[in-house]
């Protein structure tokens, strides 16, 4: 008798496979291939340009540098940095895009999460529609959208958790109808993943999840609300145990010291916090474009037969609920910056299953407009994202060649604006340095609670704690006592950097950009 026992288990004939990709593939809906290829598209600012306008992208780029990089040497990050996991659930994001760089590198890493941001939100938006009775053609609008301020600012954690919320609430809605293993388990790694991700997307998952559950029914409590259970209590000792999560709670009641905006300047500043991102008016028309066929869309769908179930009227709950967040909180609390802000954006987002597309050539003719418009918004975007790095970028490239690898830097941006976008896309432009050639770079939120790493004792930059807040948008407060001799390099874009020649000399200058050496004894040091 041969022998068995051990052997791997026999791979399935060529003609097994060639039948179990075919019943998928003929398990799709047709018009999710249409889907894929508009949420592909949708995608593109992510990967049009190698330096897009996005203010914090740098910012996040080098966290994931550090993290993914941290045993490697040639980085020197160990010397500096210990990582804080356990303090933050702030986390999931760069975990994430460590993982996918092990494959395609820290860049396209992160160009593979934005894309999840830019082309899952559709995606996902579509699956709470059908869950909710609603058209799926509804999930077009969302498009003109994604390109909002708070992607531009570069809150990625934020808008990633966007779309991951809309599939948690799909899948709830799903669990409530018909609770299964798989929808049990499935809403519960999605709640896990929310919470890790930002918790703005996970307090209105959690509203949506509160508003659509099955109240009437005490018999299906248990096995609705047992997926979140996970997520909860993972909440409750963030918010209990954690300096993070302690400063996060106190955001929801405004104190002395926080700045609730008054409603008079409030309602006039709403848009400045959607989409307002270009200089020129090209957004506003966009806005203005998306808004008409919004209206179209109603005024032509009345008098057809409305097929959404009954979750979709306590689902309305999300969108208000959005309105009553960004009158009544803060703009900021304590390092927590863009609080009410963010508001607005998820209430026109989360709006959009209220609204309903007509049959037939009605909606045929609706559907070409939307696209239409969500095609515009994006070549839109793309054209100015190419315009950016094309005339205003500079080379930063040669800066960041003309320091060596795992130094001490800082970034003083004195000319953070830019002529194409609105805010300011250059702010942690310093930070590149770091994710190619590592070391230290201020600014950085290494030592604030919620941040996954640290310096070691006795590594921190001066004054000796973590960075003051606003160190990054004050470079003129910047003294030359907090750069010498800590400091190796410093890299300018603008002027106003005038040290002493004892302490830093110019070493290199190109387009926009200027690098600074620390003079060491015995005068300058060798490039």
């Amino acid at each position: 008798m041969p022998e068995t026992t051990g052997s791997p288990a026999p791979s399935p004939p060529p003609s097994q496979v060639g039948a179990a990709l075919r019943h998928f593939f003929r398990s799709i809906e047709p018009s999710t291939y249409f889907y894929v290829f508009v949420a592909f598209v949708a995608t593109a600012p992510a990967w049009i340009v190698r330096y897009p306008p996005i203010q914090d992208l740098p910012f996040h780029l080098a966290t994931i540098r550090v993290i993914h990089s941290y045993s490697d040497p040639a980085y020197g990050f160990q010397n500096d940095f210990a990582m804080t996991f356990g303090r933050t659930q702030y986390v999931l994001y760069y975990l994430v895009a460590s993982f996918f760089a092990y494959f395609v590198g820290v860049v396209n890493a992160n160009i593979l999460l934005m894309c999840g941001y830019l082309g899952g939100t559709p995606l996902a938006l579509r699956a709470l529609l059908k869950a909710l009775g609603k058209d799926e053609r509804l999930c077009i609008l969302v498009i003109p959208l994604l390109i909002n301020v708070m992607f531009m600012f570069g809150l990625l954690p934020f808008v990633m958790g966007i779309p991951v919320m809309f599939w948690a609430l799909a899948v709830s809605v799903r669990h409530f109808e018909k609770p299964t293993r798989k929808t049990g388990i499935l809403l519960a790694v999605l709640a896990l993943i929310l919470f890790h991700l930002h918790v703005f997307p996970f307090g209105i998952f959690g509203l949506g999840f509160a508003a659509m559950f099955p109240w009437s029914k005490p018999q299906k409590w248990i096995v609705a609300g047992a997926p979140t259970i996970p997520a909860l209590l993972l909440m409750a000792r963030w918010t209990l145990f954690t300096d993070a999560g302690r400063l996060s709670a106190g955001a929801i009641r405004p104190g002395p010291l926080d700045h609730v905006a008054p409603i008079n300047t409030a309602i006039p500043g709403a848009f400045q916090w959607l989409t307002d991102v270009f200089h020129d008016t090209s957004d506003e028309v966009t806005m203005i474009a998306l808004v008409a066929v919004a209206f179209l869309l109603v005024g032509l769908s009345q008098g057809d037969r409305d097929k959404s179930k009954p979750a979709a009227r306590a689902y309305a709950l999300l969108p208000i609920a959005c309105i009553f967040f960004y009158f009544t909180l803060a703009e900021g609390h304590g390092y927590i910056w863009l609080i009410a802000q963010r508001f607005p954006i998820l209430c026109l987002m989360t709006g959009i299953p209220l609204l309903r597309m007509p049959q037939g050539m009605r909606g045929i003719f609706a559907t070409v407009l939307a696209l239409g418009v969500a095609l515009g918004s994006t070549v839109n975007t793309c054209k100015h994202f190419i315009e950016f790095q094309l005339e205003e970028v500079g080379d930063i490239d040669g800066a960041i060649e003309a320091i060596p690898p795992a130094q001490h830097v800082a970034a003083l941006i004195y000319d953070r604006g830019s002529n194409v976008t609105n805010w300011a896309p250059f702010l942690h432009f310093g930070s590149y340095y770091q994710l190619k050639k590592g070391g230290v770079i201020e600014f950085t939120y290494a030592g604030y609670a919620h941040w996954p790493f640290d310096f070691k004792p006795g590594k921190y930059p001066p004054p000796g704690g973590p960075a003051r807040g606003r160190w990054e948008w004050t470079p003129d407060q910047v003294s030359i006592r907090e750069l010498y001799p800590y400091y190796d390099y410093v890299v300018t874009r603008g002027n106003g950097f005038k040290p002493p020649s004892d302490a830093f000399q110019a070493t290199w200058h190109g387009d926009k950009w200027t690098v600074w050496k620390r003079v060491g004894p015995g005068g300058l040091a060798t490039p």
